[in-house]
């Protein structure tokens, strides 16, 4: 469908709570193509994920990408999509992980977020139909972080210690390596 423009702080978008989807009419299978399109022309090339609001819409549809290693060679690494209408958590483990996430719509911006470690989803695809989800890893890290966009909040609001710009995070890993 189309390439849209990521939509940035301070749009008020971003922090207004979705609407949910009654059914996957024509608006909802052009925002999914168009966040589809989006998320794969984006800016950043690993881009983990990305949220209706980010492009413009309030409908309660987010795109979550998996990265998973080619079981016959590791050294490419696969990615799929994963469609979520209406999605909700309904289960979330008592450990939670901390870790730095960026974000789209909040430019050159990165902060320490702790996240759940595990979590359970209900949604549903681009079909209508009900799907589930046990998600560990970066894979659960993401798709909290796409959920919260539907709901209106931003990682920013979720941070603990320092924010720190992509510069200040390279010499951070760089500081990291050297200490190894």
């Amino acid at each position: 469908m189309a390439i849209k423009k990521i939509v940035q702080i301070p749009d008020p978008i971003l922090t207004t709570p979705t609407k949910k989807v009654s059914k996957i009419d024509d608006e909802a299978k052009k925002t999914i193509q168009d966040l589809l399109d989006t998320l794969s022309h984006a800016h950043d090339p690993e881009g983990a994920g990305i949220a209706a609001p980010q492009i413009g819409s309030n409908l309660r549809i987010c795109i979550v990408r998996r990265f998973t290693k080619d079981p016959n060679n590791p050294e490419i690494e696969l990615t799929k999509d994963h469609i979520l209408v209406n999605p909700k958590i309904t289960d979330t483990s008592t450990e939670t992980q901390v870790s730095w996430e960026g974000c789209l719509s909040i430019p050159d911006t990165y902060g320490r977020v702790p996240r759940f470690k595990k979590i359970k989803v209900k949604a549903q695809n681009e079909n209508g139909e009900d799907v589930k989800y046990n998600a560990t890893g970066f894979f659960g890290r993401v798709m909290q972080h796409e959920i919260d966009h539907l709901d209106g909040v931003l990682f920013t609001s979720r941070t603990v210690g320092k924010v720190l710009n992509e510069k200040e995070l390279d010499d951070l890993y760089d500081k990291e390596e050297d200490d190894e």
